[in-house]
């Protein structure tokens, strides 16, 4: 009977310290694991936290680019109507005080040039950065045009004075202002900002070194490169030729290497790109048609007449009619698409080219910000 009590005792004793042990291991890990979803709950709350402060931070920058942009082109439009009032003659042309509302836009976007586009990478990544740097290169353009203009009106007589388009130009940056806003928009509401920012593309892997009579499409790339550079090879084919060999001797002697006629590593860091712009036709979309339409429209008059009408960045009928209309001025042949014979074309204002009014950042060795609806293929002039 004795005995019996003692185990029991000893049963009880034992059932509770197991109990007891197994309970607190029990507690235990409800406790870790209760802290590690607080933890990670006070992590998730500190990341939305700081995405929230980097959000209102790019909200910021994007007013404050935006708004200087819009500043000064509204400031260059006021003076460039008040420098045509004078030219007709009219008594109250308010030019001086345009003049002065410029200038003072002037010295805030001087103030913040490198500022801007420091925090535009920063917060938007590099491949906005290099947009906003081209946009800056026509504002400067646009610029010296109207400086012209103005000192032209008060030195040259009326009846000599021919008024620039500056116009279509100032329409044209306006495009350009809207189209970068709208990027800015699209990563404020994408939420890729900051590290999540679009990166400059990568540059291409080194380029072989060519010689006459390689052929393939590193020859075709250089010929483009050349054409570009001003040294135009009689085709631009694939085939390194006597023409190739004399356009790249002259291209190599301008700019002070050595003209032995072969293209090596010194040769092609001189050269601009060579990348294919990308083939055009109805139906394709965004920035590049964009682009396209507002070329297209600003050197329209007195050339080739018909105008996409709307810049929309949609390429549709008459977006088709008005690259016709250019081919035809061209003599190339009227498909509507524009391939790598369109992009070669000139507009009729100098040396400038389709492709280089457009922007030869859309080559296809870089980035594509343009689209292809489903059910077509992005079908690129010639394979690099």
């Amino acid at each position: 009977m004795a005995d019996q009590r003692i185990l029991l005792g000893l049963g009880f004793f034992l059932t509770s310290v197991a109990g007891g042990v197994l309970t607190y291991l029990f507690q235990r890990r409800t406790w870790a694991h209760q802290h590690e979803v607080e933890r990670e709950e006070r992590e998730h709350q500190r990341v939305v936290e700081l995405q929230e402060q980097e959000r209102q931070q790019a909200i910021k920058i994007f007013e404050e680019i935006s708004t200087l942009l819009d500043k000064r082109l509204y400031r260059m439009r006021l003076v460039h109507w008040a420098a045509r009032r004078r030219v007709k003659g009219s008594d109250h042309d308010g030019l001086a005080a345009a003049l002065d509302g410029y200038r003072e836009v002037l010295l805030d976007w001087n103030d913040n040039l490198n500022r801007g586009m420091a925090l535009i990478e920063a917060y938007f990544g590099g491949d906005l950065r290099e947009q906003l740097e081209e946009l800056y290169d026509h504002y400067a353009a646009v610029g010296r045009g109207l400086d012209q203009f103005v000192g032209d009106v008060g030195t040259v007589p009326v009846d000599d004075l021919e008024v620039p388009p500056l116009g279509h130009r100032l329409d044209r940056l306006s495009t350009e202002v809207y189209v970068l806003n709208l990027r800015m928009l699209h990563l404020l509401q994408q939420g890729k900002l900051g590290q999540s920012a679009p990166r400059v593309a990568s540059p291409a892997a080194a380029q072989p070194v060519l010689r006459f009579g390689d052929q393939g499409p590193a020859v075709r790339h250089l010929q483009r490169a050349l054409r570009r550079a001003g040294h135009v090879p009689q085709h631009i084919d694939g085939l390194f030729g006597r023409d190739t060999e004399q356009a790249l001797r002259a291209f190599q002697g301008a700019h002070g290497l050595a003209p032995d006629g072969v293209c090596g590593p010194d040769t092609w860091a001189e050269l601009p790109t060579g990348g294919a712009m990308p083939v055009l036709s109805e139906g394709t979309g965004g920035e590049i048609v964009v682009r396209l339409q507002a070329a297209l429209t600003e050197y329209a008059a007195g050339r080739w007449i018909t105008t996409p009408g709307r810049i929309d960045g949609v390429f549709g009928p008459s977006t088709r009619v008005a690259v016709q209309a250019f081919q035809r001025w061209h003599g190339l042949s009227e498909r509507g698409v524009v391939e790598p014979h369109t992009w070669a074309a000139d507009l009729g204002a100098g040396d400038i080219t389709l492709e280089a009014g457009v922007g030869l950042r859309f080559v296809s060795d870089g980035a594509k910000p343009w689209y292809a609806p489903e059910g077509r293929s992005n079908d690129p002039a010639a394979p690099d």
